[in-house]
C-alpha cells in the first residue's frame, strides 16, 4: 500500500495518462552540453517529504508508505519490476513467468548466479522463503494482502504466530510445500487460488521482493534491518540509515546486470515541503518540488515539470464510529465540500477536483461515474448537505444539529494539509451549524501506526497512489471483506459481489464494467470523502541527466541504472 502524505508533490508522492499507458516525464540535461561529472561525485541528492525525521522501514515485507519504497526498491532485488508503462518485467526472473490457467500456477526462472553482498546466493528458494515471511502471521506485515491471490495465503497470515517468534500455530504453518515451491535453485511455482489478471503486477511489489534469510535468522524478525550497513542485492547497498533523516546508498558493485552511473544516492527525510523546496532552490538538492502556494510561481521556473499521477488525495469516514456510521452524515460531508475551490484556490491549482477512486487516466476509469448527489458537480451542493444532516439530527440528535456527536479531523502536520482542511472544515461549519468539528495533526508516521491501531480516528486526511495500474489495486485492495487497507470499515455487499467477480474476470472489457459498478456504488455510498487527483509536479536542474519519473511516482529501476549528473 503506497500511502502517502496528502498535497505533496514529485518527491513527496505522484495523474492522468494517456489510455492505458502511464505517463512519464523524462528531461535532465537537455539544454546542458557540459559533460559528466568524475564517478566520485556522481552523487544525488533527493528529498523525501515524509513529515518526519525517517523513513518508516527498510524491510521489504512491511512497506506500506511511499517514502521507504524508493531506498528498499533499489537495496532487495523483486523478480519483476515495472517498466515506464507500468508493464510488469524481469528483474531477478530470467525471464517472463509461465502461467499454467488450467492448474492456476505461475512458473518463474530466476536468472543464475545472484548474490548478495555477503556472498550468500538469490535464488529461488530465497525468493519462496520471502514470499512465505512476508505472509507469516509472526512478521505481522500490514500489506500481506498483495499477495492474497497465492493459494491459502489468506489463511495463512491470519494464523497464529508461536511464543518464539517464529513457528506459526495452526492448520496451515507454511506456504512452502504448499503453493510456495522450489524444485531447484533457479525455478519458483506459485499457486493461485484463482485467476488474478492483475498478479504479475502485485509482485512487483515489495512484499515479493528478495530479503535476507541469513541476517533475519542471526539478528532476528525485528533488529535485522539495524544491520544493512554495506548489505544489499539490488542497484545499491545501504550505507547509513541514521534515523535522523539520511538514508545513503551507494552502488553495488556485485549487481549482475548494467551498473547505476550514479555512485551514490542520498535520500534526505523532510518535515514540511516548504523546506525541501528552500533547500533545493539553495542548490542543496538535485531535485525539487514546490508546496502548493508556491506552485503557479514554480511553474515559470525553467526547470519546472509537470505530469499527471495516480494519485487521489481523500478523507476516510470511519463507517462504524459516529456519527459516519450513517451514510446520510457521510454524504453530507462529502456533499458539503467546494471540490473546485479547494482544488483551485486553496491549493492554487495544484491538483484537480474529483469525486472517483479509481483516477482519471488508467484502465477502470469511470468517465461517467457521479457523486453522491446523483450528478457530475464539483462545486459541492450545500443545500443538500444541510438537509442530510438535519434529517440525522432529527432521528439521532433530539433535532438539533449542535448535539450530534462532535467530529475531529486526524490529518498530518504540514501546513499545506492544515490550510486545506481548515478550509474543508470552514464548508462543514457553514454547512452544520453548530456542530463541533476540530482538527488535529500529527506526523505522518503516527498518522498510519493510528489509523491501523484500534483507536482509529473518526475520519482521516490520506492520499493513495497507484501501486500498478489496476482497479484492482483501488477498490478490491481498499474495499473488499476482509481486505487489511479497509480501515474505514466500509461494507457494500453489492460491490464487494462485483469486485470479486472483476478480479478474477480475464474478459478487460467485463472486467472493467464490473468495477465500473463497484466504484459507483462505492461513491454513492461514501467509502472516500474524495477530495481531488493530484498532480505531479517537480523542479530539475539541466545537470541532471536520463532523469524519468511516471506517473506512478516512481523512478524505474531501468531509469536509476542511467541517471546521471554533468558538470556544473
Amino acid at each position: 500500500m503506497r500511502t502517502s502524505l496528502r498535497k505533496v508533490t514529485a518527491s513527496g508522492l505522484m495523474l492522468f495518462v494517456g489510455a492505458l499507458a502511464i505517463m512519464l516525464a523524462g528531461c535532465g540535461g537537455a539544454a546542458n552540453n557540459s559533460g559528466p561529472l568524475p564517478d566520485s561525485q556522481q552523487v544525488f541528492r533527493y528529498p523525501l517529504n515524509a513529515n518526519g525525521t525517517d523513513i518508516k522501514t527498510m524491510d521489504p515485507a512491511l512497506v506500506q508508505d511511499y517514502y521507504s519504497y524508493f531506498p528498499v526498491e533499489l537495496v532487495f532485488p523483486g523478480l519483476l519490476t515495472l517498466n515506464a508503462n507500468g508493464t510488469p518485467i524481469p528483474w531477478a526472473a530470467a525471464s517472463a513467468p509461465v502461467y499454467d490457467a488450467a492448474a492456476k500456477t505461475y512458473t518463474i526462472k530466476v536468472k543464475p548466479g545472484l548474490r548478495w553482498t555477503d556472498n550468500t546466493p538469490i535464488n529461488a528458494q530465497t525468493y519462496e522463503y520471502s514470499i512465505n515471511r512476508a505472509l507469516s502471521p509472526c512478521t505481522a506485515s500490514p500489506v500481506t494482502y498483495y499477495m492474497f491471490a497465492i493459494k491459502d495465503a489468506p489463511a495463512f497470515s491470519t494464523e497464529k504466530c508461536g511464543s518464539d517468534g517464529v513457528t506459526v500455530n495452526g492448520p496451515i504453518k507454511s506456504l512452502i510445500g504448499d503453493s510456495l515451491n522450489a524444485p531447484d535453485t533457479q525455478t519458483l511455482v506459485i499457486t493461485l487460488s484463482a485467476n488474478a489478471p492483475y498478479f504479475l503486477q502485485a509482485l512487483c511489489y515489495p512484499t515479493a521482493f528478495a530479503q535476507p534469510q541469513q541476517l533475519i535468522q542471526q539478528y532476528g524478525v525485528k533488529e535485522w534491518t539495524s544491520h544493512l550497513t554495506g548489505f544489499g542485492g539490488n542497484l545499491y547497498k545501504l550505507q547509513t540509515w541514521d534515523h535522523k533523516g539520511n538514508v545513503i546508498l551507494v552502488r553495488n558493485d556485485s549487481f549482475w546486470g548494467a551498473k547505476p552511473k550514479l555512485r551514490e544516492i542520498d535520500f534526505k527525510v523532510y518535515q514540511t515541503v516548504a523546506a525541501q523546496y528552500a533547500d533545493y532552490l539553495d542548490g542543496r538538492l538535485d531535485q525539487g518540488s514546490a508546496p502548493p502556494d508556491q506552485y503557479v510561481q514554480s511553474k515559470k521556473r525553467s526547470d519546472f515539470h509537470e505530469l499527471g499521477a495516480l494519485w487521489i488525495n481523500y478523507y476516510q469516514p470511519v463507517w462504524n464510529k459516529a456519527p459516519f456510521d450513517d451514510v446520510r452524515v457521510r454524504q453530507a460531508f462529502d456533499l458539503a465540500l467546494n471540490k473546485d475551490v479547494l482544488a483551485n484556490q486553496v491549493n492554487h491549482g495544484s491538483v484537480i477536483p474529483s469525486n472517483h477512486i479509481v483516477p482519471e487516466g488508467m484502465y477502470g476509469y469511470n468517465p461517467n461515474l457521479t457523486g453522491p448527489d446523483g450528478t457530475q458537480n464539483l462545486t459541492g451542493n450545500p443545500a443538500r448537505a444541510t438537509q442530510l444532516m438535519q434529517s440525522y439530527a432529527n432521528d439521532k440528535c433530539g433535532g438539533k444539529i449542535s448535539s450530534c456527536t462532535p467530529v475531529t479531523l486526524v490529518d498530518v502536520n504540514e501546513p499545506a494539509v492544515q490550510t486545506a482542511d481548515q478550509a474543508a472544515v470552514a464548508m462543514w461549519q457553514a454547512a452544520f451549524p453548530g456542530m463541533t468539528i476540530k482538527t488535529q495533526f500529527i506526523d505522518f508516521n503516527s498518522l498510519i501506526t493510528l489509523i491501523y491501531s484500534p483507536n482509529i480516528p473518526q475520519i482521516y486526511g490520506i492520499a493513495w497512489i497507484a501501486d500498478y495500474p489496476d482497479p484492482q489495486d483501488w477498490l478490491s485492495l481498499q474495499f473488499a471483506p476482509g481486505a487489511i487497507n479497509n480501515t474505514g470499515n466500509v461494507v457494500v455487499p453489492q460491490a464487494n459481489q462485483l469486485m470479486a467477480q472483476a478480479d478474477q474476470d480475464l474478459n478487460a472489457v467485463t472486467r472493467a464494467q464490473a468495477y465500473n459498478q463497484a466504484e459507483q456504488l462505492l461513491v454513492t455510498n461514501v467509502a472516500w470523502i474524495t477530495q481531488n487527483q493530484q498532480k505531479l509536479f517537480y523542479n530539475l536542474p539541466t545537470y541532471v541527466h536520463n532523469y524519468q519519473i511516471t506517473s506512478l511516482g516512481v523512478i524505474p529501476l531501468s531509469n536509476w541504472q542511467q541517471i546521471y549528473l554533468s558538470a556544473h
